[in-house]
């Protein structure tokens, strides 16, 4: 990854949660295409952009979990259980 330059990598600046969501997915999508265009010329070079692209999508999923459940916690319910004797 060195003397690459990543258009979207700034989304780790963001403040809003959702808008750094978008930005990442744009960057995961430019290191995966960077990615698919070395494949083959060199195996070092593919095998670091690939631990890169797992890292980020693994971002991009606690990332979207952590959204997903402060949207829905303002919705969810509490489940009542009641005890008949």
């Amino acid at each position: 990854m060195t003397g690459t330059t990543w258009q979207y990598a700034d989304y780790i600046s963001l403040d809003d949660p959702t808008a750094r969501l978008a930005r990442l997915r744009l960057h995961i999508q430019e290191v995966a295409q960077r990615t698919i265009a070395i494949e083959g010329r060199s195996q070092n070079v593919t095998a670091v952009n690939q631990n890169y692209l797992d890292s980020l999508k693994k971002e991009e999923r606690e990332l979207n979990q952590q959204i997903n459940g402060a949207s829905y916690s303002t919705f969810r319910r509490n489940s009542i259980t009641f005890r008949r004797d």
